[in-house]
């Protein structure tokens, strides 16, 4: 009995393991995208159909205001841009992540992670929780800023924020 709950020990410690290792691929991924003008947004191998959906319409919305702006009298305004990071809460990015925690809530696995920037040494680390769900393999689905580095009340999460940008042309 006891070899058999051993077992059951080893192959849940496997599957946990295997799990982070995928989480970490993923938010590897996302993060040097990010830093590396990528654009991970649209990478549907990391992020949820909805999370692309939304950053597709942001793209439009874009794209709309530059065209509107060209065809005005003040070709020299700026379009609706989004500039910095669009994936953390620091403007310049993330350089470094650890995962801290990893925890299923509703079928939905929370990923909270300590990030730093190595290019801002007087930035100190701060966390974001990240929200993993299976859509024929883990995505992102959002993650939740810092409240401390971020304008909490207006972007609180990386959905909310998408979302505020797309409601700027309106």
């Amino acid at each position: 009995m006891s070899v058999i709950a051993c077992n059951q020990k080893n192959n849940s410690e496997n599957t946990n393991n295997e799990k982070e290792k995928i989480l970490n691929s993923s938010l590897q991924k996302m993060y040097y995208g990010d830093s590396h003008d990528k654009y991970p947004l649209n990478d549907t191998l990391i992020f949820s159909k909805e999370i692309v959906a939304l950053n597709r319409q942001c793209d439009s919305v874009s794209k709309v205001d530059a065209q509107r702006i060209a065809n005005s009298k003040h070709q020299t305004d700026k379009p609706f841009l989004r500039e910095g990071s669009r994936v953390s809460s620091l403007y310049e990015g993330v350089t470094d992540f650890k995962i801290n925690e990893i925890k299923t809530v509703n079928e939905k696995i929370e990923v909270t992670v300590n990030l730093s920037n190595k290019h801002y040494p007087t930035q100190k680390t701060w966390n974001e929780k990240i929200i993993f769900i299976d859509q024929n393999g883990l995505k992102i689905d959002n993650i939740y800023f810092d409240k401390d580095i971020i304008n909490y009340q207006i972007d609180p999460n990386l959905k909310k924020s998408l979302t505020n940008f797309i409601k700027q042309i309106d």
